[in-house]
């Protein structure tokens, strides 16, 4: 004879409501990164379930990565840059709804005999291709007089690598967005180059919903906008800092150390419509690049009607 006893346990979801709870969910793919901080923050203290706004986190550490799950269907919402969204045209239709602020530092090896941008010839640079970090590499170069052929520039599209990266000494220079720059900063490696609010726009989130069509996506995309807007003021107030600390200790990977003794972020700028003019520049930029995007309309990219009526 056998015999047993178990506690008392919740029903479990069917597959069919499972399915049906996933279906209802917005997907949102992210990265480690300044302008994806109010959204981890938004979840963690309860900002979207206020709004009934039901959010499942895809997390990346390099943009390629998101572009898959948006390409496959993975993801409703994303994380990502003008330039990588008109690249992607030609495979899926994405709408910007929501720009918001990506300071990109240059950030250069401590130790080395390098204190300006012209003591990087001959050595390098890591970035991501053909996104904003290869832009505002490109831009921050021909500021300073230098020819682009003179600095190698590798590849690493994993932004904790990249970092990590420059922090141990194996990279010279790297295109760095926050919260990594500071860390590395703080850590005596040289601030050579900063976009400040020349940034502001490149970065944005994106849809592959036409929100004509679809009310329920954008009802919720109306929700996560909220959502966003109130985790800046949240965190621009210093609300609720132990959560966002304990975000980036357990998101982002930095040391409790660094995190509780002196790391400063900048300041988030609210969000706001992507821009014409950033499109254009974006576009212009790649073209010069030698890569003409066959289905990309302008006109079509930006959603300016996401505000509830």
């Amino acid at each position: 004879m056998l015999a047993s006893c178990a506690h008392k346990q919740e029903a479990m979801l069917s597959v069919t409501e499972n399915k049906k709870a996933d279906s209802l969910a917005l997907n949102v793919a992210l990265m480690p990164t300044l302008g994806c901080l109010p959204i981890y923050y938004a979840q963690r203290t309860g900002i979207t379930d206020s709004l009934n706004l039901d959010i499942r986190l895809l997390r990346y550490t390099a943009q390629m990565d998101i572009d898959t799950a948006l390409i496959r269907g993975h993801a409703d919402v994303a994380y990502t840059d003008i330039i990588r969204a008109i690249r992607l045209s030609d495979s899926i239709s994405l709408s910007a709804f929501l720009a918001t602020d990506e300071p990109i530092t240059m950030v250069a090896q401590k130790g080395k005999k390098i204190n300006k941008l012209k003591d990087m010839n001959e050595k390098m640079i890591a970035i991501c291709r053909l996104c904003a970090t290869d832009y505002w590499c490109e831009k921050m170069l021909d500021s300073a007089k230098v020819k682009q052929e003179d600095v190698y520039r590798p590849q690493i599209n994993d932004v904790k690598l990249r970092a990590k990266m420059i922090r141990t000494g194996l990279l010279e220079g790297a295109m760095l967005e926050e919260p990594y720059a500071s860390w590395a900063i703080m850590e005596k490696n040289k601030n050579l180059f900063r976009t400040q609010d020349k940034s502001f726009g490149f970065a944005v989130w994106v849809t592959p919903f036409s929100l004509k069509k679809d009310n329920t996506r954008k009802k919720q995309i109306q929700k996560f906008v909220s959502a966003y807007k109130t985790a800046v003021e949240n965190i621009n107030k210093g609300l609720l800092a132990d959560t966002l600390r304990s975000i980036l200790i357990e998101e982002y990977e930095i040391p409790s150390s660094v995190v509780l003794d002196s790391l400063e972020l900048p300041n988030i700028k609210q969000s706001a419509l992507p821009q014409k003019r950033d499109v254009e520049e974006a576009l212009n930029w790649l073209n010069s690049r030698g890569f003409v995007p066959k289905h990309f309309n302008a006109d079509s990219f930006i959603i300016t009607t996401i505000s509830k009526e």
